[in-house]
C-alpha cells in the first residue's frame, strides 16, 4: 500500500414506516431458505466453471512490507444476481446485511492496547532469514499497538517478531530483539490512523461513494470506488458499525456489483460474496451468510494474461486469497 493509496482511502431507500418484528424475522428466513436452495434446472446439465475475483489491499506483514493481494475462488455456484437500479436482490441483501452490522459495538481501544488480526492466506512471506513463500492455507497472526508504535507477527507459528514503528522523520533507537519500519504509508496504516479516518467518513451511503468516488478519481466505471470499500473492509479491523453500514450500501449502488451466495471462504466458512468483475478479474468482499461480518476477499482471473505472447497465468487461477479468523483487542504481542 503506498502513500497515494493511503490518501484515497442519504440511505438509498426512502424513508418508510417502524419495521415490524416479526415481518423482518420471515424475511430473514425468506433469503435465507433462498440462499441454500439448489440452483434451478432448466434444461441438461452441462459442466462449467464459475470464476470469482476480488483484489484487495492488505496491511503492514512481518517484514513491513505492504502488499497488495488479490483472491478468487473456482467451482460451481448459483449464478451471480445482477443489481438493478433502485431495487434487486443485491441491494436488499446489502441493505439487511447494513441493518445487521450497525446494531454492533466496536469501542475504541487504549493507547496500549494491541489489535490481534491473524488470517489464513493462500501464500506468505517466508518467516525469518528464509528467502521465498509459502502457499496453500498460511496462518499470518499480527499484532499492532493501537497507537501504531509497535507491531508484531508470527507466520505459521514461527517466533514472534516485534517491530518498532517510527513516525515520519523519526530516527531510529535501537533496542535490543526490535527491528524498525517507517515511511508515511506504514505510519497512515496503523490501528489509530484508520480508526480515525474511517471514523471521520460520511455515513450516509451516497455521501460516503460519492467521496470515495472523488478520492480515488473514480471515472465512474465503479473499478475503483469497489477496490477502495474492499481495501477500507479488509485493512481496518475496527470499522465503527455506522460506517461499516454505510460502505454496504454504497456498494449497493456501485455499477455491476452482484450477489453470489453459497460461495466459502479460505477458512471453508459459509458466505455471500459481494462480486465485481472487470479487467480480467473477479474480486469477491465475502461476508458470513447470517451476520453478515466481513470475512475475506478473493481474487481470480477470468481471462489469460499474456506476457511477451506467451500465456503467463491461465484464466481460472487464484492470485490471492485471505481470511479474518477471529482477531480481537489485547493488552500484549503474542496474547490471543
Amino acid at each position: 500500500m503506498n502513500d497515494q493509496e493511503i490518501g484515497l482511502v442519504r440511505r438509498a431507500r426512502p424513508a418508510g414506516p417502524r419495521s415490524d418484528p416479526a415481518v423482518k424475522a420471515r424475511a430473514w428466513a425468506r433469503l435465507h431458505a433462498e440462499f441454500d436452495a439448489p440452483p434451478a434446472r432448466t434444461g441438461p446439465r452441462t459442466p462449467r466453471r464459475h470464476v470469482a475475483w476480488r483484489l484487495a489491499a492488505v496491511g503492514v506483514v512481518a517484514a513491513g512490507t505492504a502488499v497488495a493481494v488479490a483472491v478468487t475462488q473456482t467451482g460451481r455456484s448459483t449464478p451471480p444476481m445482477t443489481l438493478t437500479p433502485g431495487d434487486g436482490r443485491p441491494a436488499r441483501v446489502l441493505e439487511l446485511a447494513a441493518q445487521q452490522v450497525e446494531r454492533q459495538t466496536v469501542p475504541r481501544p487504549r493507547p496500549d492496547q494491541w489489535v490481534y488480526s491473524p488470517q489464513l492466506k493462500n501464500w506468505a512471506i517466508a518467516p525469518g532469514n528464509t528467502i521465498g513463500t509459502l502457499r496453500g492455507k498460511v496462518k499470518v497472526e499480527q499484532w499492532w499497538r493501537f497507537d501504531g508504535r509497535e507491531i508484531a507477527s508470527s507466520t505459521q507459528g514461527s517466533p514472534l517478531e516485534t517491530q518498532d514503528v517510527l513516525r515520519p522523520g523519526e530516527k531510529l533507537r535501537p533496542r535490543r530483539g526490535h527491528g524498525a519500519v517507517s515511511g508515511p504509508a506504514i505510519w497512515r496504516s496503523s490501528p489509530r490512523a484508520l480508526y480515525d479516518y474511517v471514523a471521520t467518513l460520511p455515513t450516509d451511503p451516497v455521501a460516503l461513494l460519492a467521496k470515495i468516488r472523488h478520492d480515488t478519481k473514480d471515472s465512474g466505471n465503479g473499478r475503483r470506488s469497489f477496490g477502495r470499500i474492499e481495501q477500507i473492509l479488509d485493512d481496518d479491523k475496527l470499522v465503527p458499525p455506522k460506517t461499516n453500514a454505510a460502505l454496504y450500501r454504497a456498494l449497493a449502488r456501485i455499477p455491476g456489483v452482484t450477489v453470489v451466495p453459497g460461495v466459502k471462504d479460505l477458512a471453508g466458512r459459509p458466505g455471500v460474496a459481494v462480486t465485481r468483475a472487470d479487467q480480467g478479474s473477479l474480486q469477491q468482499i465475502i461476508l458470513d451468510r447470517k451476520t453478515y461480518r466481513f470475512l475475506g476477499v478473493r481474487m481470480t482471473l477470468t481471462e489469460d494474461e499474456i506476457l511477451k505472447g506467451k500465456v503467463w497465468r491461465h484464466a481460472g487461477e487464484v492470485l490471492n486469497d485471505s481470511a479474518d479468523l477471529d482477531g480481537r483487542v489485547v493488552d500484549g504481542p503474542g496474547q490471543r
